[in-house]
């Protein structure tokens, strides 16, 4: 078949609009990622109880008896927990859990929390202040730092994790 002497002979893409294309490409995967990872760390989750808490390692720091679980995860595995928990189970969860098969006293071991530690670290998550507000503290068996605080009168109680 002969050509068509009217038509221009096709032309290649040059290597800009090659570049162009590639870097829309790009584009577009990181934002579908980044979008991805937002909706995993970036928004909070609520929770009637832990049951439904994944990963298994967010799920295994927060009491059984906890209620009310808004959990804010930071990437990597990092996360912030509000539950409301009574004292006694609590303590009886930190016995267990950080016990690590030897018999521990946590009630004992609660700290309590100064006014002034209190409002410069924790005032900032609108709580107020008063005497029954304890802290307790344990190392996770990886090297991680657990901080529990909690106000006995109401059983609302703040859980930071942070590993390294």
């Amino acid at each position: 078949m002969p050509k068509d002497p009217e038509l221009p002979p096709p032309s290649r893409p040059s290597i800009l609009g090659c570049l162009l294309q590639a870097l829309g490409a790009a584009m577009i995967i990181a934002m579908v990622c980044g979008g991805a990872l937002y909706l995993y760390y970036g928004i909070d989750a609520h929770y009637d109880h832990r049951d439904r808490i994944s990963p298994v390692r967010g799920r295994a720091l927060i009491p059984p008896a906890a209620t009310d679980i808004t959990l804010d995860r930071h990437f990597p595995i990092d996360h912030e927990a509000w539950f409301t928990v009574n004292e006694k189970d609590l303590n009886a969860f930190f016995d267990e859990h950080y016990g690590r098969g030897q018999e521990l006293d946590s009630h004992a071991e609660r700290r309590p929390l100064g006014r002034d530690v209190f409002e410069e670290r924790y005032a900032s998550l609108g709580w107020v202040w008063h005497e029954g507000i304890v802290s307790y503290g344990y190392s996770a068996a990886n090297g991680g730092s657990q901080t529990y605080i909690h106000d006995s009168a109401t059983g609302r109680t703040y859980h930071r994790s942070i590993y390294w």
